[in-house]
């Protein structure tokens, strides 16, 4: 378990964000809401929804592509940061269904904010002892 949230983590990112995109797809509802019609214009209120889904996959795909190179680079991450991202991103898709702009934005906040502590704390596996070994003869 510590392996897949401290090396293959894009590759649950790839599941969540597909398993989220299908509930999306399926489930969706999206609604217009408009507010004084009757005197030719309207101020058109959801466009905080889409803001938050747009907010929300841009950085679902930052995280992919993230977390892809680290695993590239044979980087490993912090393994308590990551369920904490992990579980931060799992909150934000299932409070967005309640359409609350202020919740979904800070928890966005708070998720790419984890996800760049990941990047800059992630470290190279340590070597085995019989590597530094021979690097001394």
């Amino acid at each position: 378990m510590r392996k897949l949230f401290t090396k293959y983590l894009f590759l649950l990112l790839i599941i969540l964000f597909g398993f989220g995109f299908i509930l999306a797809s399926l489930f969706g509802d999206e609604q217009s809401f408009a507010i004084n019609k009757t005197v030719g214009f309207a101020y058109d209120i959801s466009h905080q929804i889409i803001i938050t889904a747009l907010v929300f996959a841009f950085s679902q795909i930052l995280f992919i592509i993230g977390y892809l190179i680290l695993f590239l680079l044979r980087r490993k991450t912090n393994y308590f940061v990551s369920i904490a991202h992990f579980e931060i991103i799992i909150l934000s898709l299932s409070l967005m269904y309640f359409e609350n702009f202020i919740v979904n934005m800070t928890l966005c906040v708070i998720s790419i904010i984890l996800f760049f502590i990941n990047i800059f704390n992630s470290k190279l596996p340590q070597t085995t002892s019989l590597a530094k070994d021979e690097s001394h003869l």
